[in-house]
């Protein structure tokens, strides 16, 4: 293996060791303010086995070394992601809370609440819920409402050159 392969290996090895724990603990934190069960945080994380889950757990709530695999972290950030949006947009963790856990009949959701796209077991499903709620968050994917309703498009006439 090249040196340059390997020294970017190492680096990749050590920033993952340096934000597993934080990372788990974070994931954690937000799983006991939306009541989630150890089967549903299994889940989120990707279904680890109960045991390899307890030994991250006991390391994480150690300050252990710990070092998740990429496919986790992505998991973990994701989580991670859809907490941070849901305070910006709903306000508290009761109403983001709420909204995970209500019907949403909006694409990717299709009548499904957020939670159970999120608990699907498969990674697009956390990543869809967190690319909506991106999208709401800077303002995309919102339905016109009575502010657009006698919106006229801009045309060339418009422009004022200076």
């Amino acid at each position: 293996m090249p040196v340059d392969c390997w020294h970017t290996q190492a680096i990749g090895d050590k920033n993952r060791a340096r934000v597993s724990g934080p990372g788990l603990r974070t994931l954690l934190n937000v799983a006991r303010v939306w009541e989630l069960d150890v089967a549903e945080i299994q889940t989120l994380l990707g279904m680890p086995t109960s045991d390899e889950f307890q030994t991250w757990y006991d390391a994480a709530r150690a300050d252990e070394p710990l070092t998740l695999e990429t496919d986790v972290l992505l998991r973990i950030s994701a989580v991670l992601g859809i907490y941070k949006s849901l305070r910006l947009l709903e306000g508290t963790d009761d109403e983001g809370s709420k909204w995970l856990r209500g019907i949403n009949r909006e694409s990717p959701f299709n009548g499904k609440a957020p939670m159970e796209l999120m608990l699907s077991g498969f990674e697009p499903g956390l990543m869809d819920v967190r690319g909506y709620l991106l999208a709401k968050e800077y303002g995309g994917g919102t339905a016109p409402n009575e502010v657009d309703r006698n919106f006229k498009p801009f045309t060339d006439a418009n422009l004022i050159w200076v």
